[in-house]
């Protein structure tokens, strides 16, 4: 039975007037860059607001592409992507998605052959993008990293188009909402329609914004309340507030158990514990109602103190040079034995010889299967020779983004006995070669 949450008697409140005055910092006052918990609230106004994690303002995002702001997502490199609805009645203007890199600067539109109203991004674990359309061909667009449309999908329609969706771990399974009362399931990998994962229909009679649990359920705004599903489909927990309207819109995973949630009615925004559904924080993010749609959590990834990644190849650098690599390195520097070789250029050359900081995470965004890891993600440390000399340093990045290989990334830097930078590049994808993260 769905339980009403009573608000809080001391709700922040953070009512952001949109004067033009408002929305343009100078250079100096901008934050330094997306942070993990920060929240990205989007606006019927086509402004996204760039929250901390404890909701304070920190700049407003104000872009080159019109049209209302709805669903937003992240790539791995921590890119922000707005979807835009059409500005005007023949959807001349806006019906696109803009992105926006980590420091809050927008990178134009990405993307083309909207049609229309695309609502919704998400992002698969080969950098390619998934934009769910409301209306018109409603079709669902796969793009690559650089914005060029690969695949169209026509999944079915209930109330209006696949304009919500999210990916199950499996990058195939795409649940997505059409204003309904289901949750409907798309396999694009065999390009076919799914039987409706509620067997039950929500009794609000609607659906919108959703997001994949990590258990295989389902957590979605029903207008009514935000309601969770568990892996089979069924329900088993709702949430609301007290006084709020029922016009629960949008959802997005912090990552640690919590969700933030949107209210389109009251344009208030929600932090909720989903285990006990009780309400952790609430500001409201515009004075005006029905302002307010989606959010988007810049999540944290999870630190893990076990562990090795092993394997090797090459990436080019920008000016066409060859890097290979070999490497077995542990997440716990005590755990042996850790080695990496890398050579570049005519004859040159980095040997680890001690490592000196390890950390691995795991970053929601990438997932390292198969075979199953606890983490993706190995930032390390460490001295050796260059060109068999010793006193050199390095600093690098590795990532496991899964089979083949071709999405594992490579950043690095070294240094001379002298402190100069002898090598750097980073984030280059692999040409050759894996990464594998291991238990």
């Amino acid at each position: 039975m769905e339980r009403k949450t009573p608000r809080k008697p001391q709700v922040l409140s953070l009512a952001i007037v949109l004067a033009s005055a408002a929305l343009t910092l100078p250079a100096d006052a901008r934050a330094d860059s997306f942070a993990s918990g920060d929240i990205f609230i989007s606006l019927h106004t086509g402004e996204v607001q760039w929250r901390g994690s404890d909701g304070t303002l920190k700049m407003v995002l104000v872009g080159t592409v019109p049209g209302k702001a709805e669903g937003m997502g992240f790539d791995a490199a921590g890119n922000l992507y707005v979807t835009h609805h059409c500005a005007d009645d023949f959807c001349l203007l806006g019906d696109s998605v803009e992105k926006w890199t980590p420091n809050g600067t927008s990178a134009g539109q990405f993307g083309s052959g909207y049609n229309c109203n695309p609502s919704s991004i998400v992002f698969d674990n080969s950098a390619h993008a998934f934009a769910g359309q409301m209306d018109c061909s409603a079709d669902t667009l796969k793009f690559d990293s650089t914005g060029s449309m690969m695949a169209a999908y026509d999944p079915a329609a209930e109330m209006r188009g696949a304009g919500w969706i999210d990916l199950a771990r499996d990058t195939c399974t795409m649940f997505y909402t059409s204003e309904g009362p289901h949750v409907k399931q798309f396999n694009l990998c065999a390009n076919q329609q799914l039987s409706d994962f509620n067997a039950v229909p929500f009794s609000s009679g609607e659906s919108h914004g959703l997001r994949v649990l990590p258990d295989g359920g389902v957590l979605v705004a029903a207008g009514s309340a935000i309601l969770r599903l568990d892996a089979s489909g069924t329900l088993v927990q709702s949430y609301d507030v007290v006084g709020e309207p029922d016009t629960w819109l949008a959802v997005d995973l912090v990552g640690d158990g919590t969700f933030w949630a949107t209210n389109w009615g009251s344009s208030d925004v929600v932090h909720f514990d989903m285990a006990s559904g009780a309400v952790i924080f609430s500001f409201n993010a515009n004075p005006l109602p029905y302002t307010v749609k989606a959010v988007a959590v810049k999540r944290a990834p999870t630190l893990v103190s076990k562990g090795r990644m092993t394997g090797g190849g090459s990436i080019f650098t920008d000016s066409g040079m060859r890097v290979t690599h070999g490497f077995e390195l542990h997440c716990d520097p005590a755990d042996n034995p850790n080695n990496l070789e890398v050579n570049w250029g005519p004859g040159d050359r980095f040997h680890l010889e001690t490592l000196t900081f390890a950390e691995c995470t795991d970053d929601p965004t990438i997932d390292p299967n198969p075979p199953a890891a606890p983490f993706d993600t190995y930032r390390g440390k460490g001295t050796g020779r260059y060109d068999n000399k010793p006193g050199a340093t390095a600093e690098w990045k590795l990532t496991d983004a899964g089979e083949p290989g071709r999405n594992d990334t490579f950043s690095l830097t070294v240094w001379d006995a002298n402190g100069t930078v002898v090598l750097t590049f980073q984030d280059k994808y692999l040409t050759y070669g894996n990464h594998q993260a291991h238990k």
